[in-house]
């Protein structure tokens, strides 16, 4: 067992390399284990890819929860699943759509 305090890793990717190494794994056999490529982990591991699609994935073969492999907090709850859709989604939209579906979220939440 590793001399760190997952407790003190500070992002996403420093809390996934300890899971991983914590079982010997290389990032070529996480991927393996969790439907990706090793491309993948490495950008994660790296800082490159801050919201991956496959974490919840990734979070049950570590077997650590997604929250806490995203955001270092048990505690914390992740995005429900149709909220995760939409945050797909929205990143998808071109302006001017942001806005007005933004605003119009905005006046419906106000009423």
């Amino acid at each position: 067992m590793s001399m760190i305090n997952p407790q003190n890793l500070g992002t996403l990717g420093q809390r996934m390399r300890y899971m991983r190494l914590e079982k010997s794994w290389t990032q070529e056999q996480l991927a393996a284990k969790a439907g990706t490529n090793q491309a993948v982990i490495q950008k994660i591991e790296n800082g490159k890819s801050l919201r991956p699609r496959k974490i919840d994935t990734i979070a049950a073969v570590l077997e650590v929860s997604p929250a806490w492999l995203m955001f270092g907090d048990e505690s914390a709850s992740p995005l429900p699943v149709d909220a995760q859709d939409l945050a797909d989604a929205w990143n998808k939209l071109p302006e001017p759509h942001k806005s007005r579906i933004r605003q119009e979220i905005l006046n419906l939440s106000a009423a």
